[in-house]
């Protein structure tokens, strides 16, 4: 029972088939039915037995399941060690992020990471915040850029910065006239935003749950004109007049509009914002390398 063979079962244990398994890991369907067989022939049982949605473990695979994964635990929290001995000389980490962060972060922090530390080498993945959940809850993963509040994972963090929300509005909205500033930034109350059309993301991503919550802060329930994927289609709609929306300051930068429109901040009141954070599976420890990147990100954003 190695580290490899720990690996085989366990992600056939996730997949519940052997071709979702041979995908993930990147080898043919019959050499790893071949091993399941070899494996369930030396054993002298049967790992898996097959149902209506799939393979299923046994009670004798379940304990090959428990003790797989305390056995690669185990390996993770020695090279974890090794990598602190070995005092960032070489190393490999890898990274997630949501789409839109990492456009914004990996600018910032690849160039600084890398001339600190040129022979870490980083794994970068993009992808959704569930997607990024569920690694992190299988411990594939070492370090994901995300925000909180988490949905589907008990993961551990670490704070890194506060992104503000805004108000996109349309330079020719009537809303214009009540726009106010403080100390050369654009505010509306959103009270009076109340009987606009909004453009909103769909309910299950991220940027869409804080949205409903600082509506839900001012008394609002949005009359929602379209809803989209996309934080950019979203802005250039609101840009032109067809409704507003709200969006992460950080993500201005990464758009342009037909028509500049007002972003307006929001009173305190209001807690229009999101936190970007670190995460790491929980009962693990940050590594050598995963602590320095986010120790950088914090002279980043600090």
């Amino acid at each position: 029972m190695n580290q490899r063979d720990c690996e085989l079962i366990l992600t056939i244990a996730r997949e519940k088939s052997i071709s979702g398994a041979a995908a993930k890991l990147y080898m043919s369907q019959p050499a790893l039915s071949l091993f399941l067989a070899r494996l369930e022939a030396q054993m002298g049982t049967k790992l898996f037995v097959r149902n209506a949605i799939g393979l299923k473990p046994t009670y004798a695979g379940e304990c090959y399941i428990r003790t797989a994964e305390k056995i690669l635990k185990l390996c993770n929290d020695f090279e974890v060690e090794l990598c602190n001995i070995s005092s960032l000389h070489k190393g490999r980490i890898q990274v997630g992020a949501t789409v839109h962060l990492g456009s914004c972060v990996f600018p910032l922090l690849l160039p600084r990471y890398k001339e600190r530390y040129p022979n870490i080498e980083m794994l970068i993945t993009e992808s959704r915040s569930a997607d990024l959940e569920r690694v992190l809850a299988h411990n594939d993963i070492d370090i994901a850029l995300m925000h909180i509040p988490f949905h589907a994972v008990d993961a551990n963090y670490e704070p890194i910065a506060q992104d503000p929300f805004v108000m996109v509005i349309a330079r020719s909205s009537p809303l214009a006239q009540h726009i106010y500033e403080k100390d050369g930034i654009p505010y509306i109350d959103p009270h009076l935003c109340a009987d606009e059309k909004y453009i909103l993301a769909y309910p299950s991503q991220r940027v869409r749950q804080i949205s409903d919550k600082i509506l839900d802060k001012a008394g609002i329930t949005p009359n929602i004109t379209f809803m989209t994927s996309s934080v950019e289609t979203a802005m250039r709609v609101a840009s032109v007049g067809i409704g507003i929306t709200l969006m992460p300051q950080s993500y201005i930068s990464l758009f342009t509009c037909p028509v500049t429109p007002y972003f307006c901040h929001l009173e305190e009141d209001y807690d229009a914002w999101w936190t970007f954070v670190a995460a790491y599976p929980k009962d693990s420890e940050l590594s050598g390398p995963t602590a320095e990147m986010v120790k950088i990100l914090q002279e980043i954003y600090h």
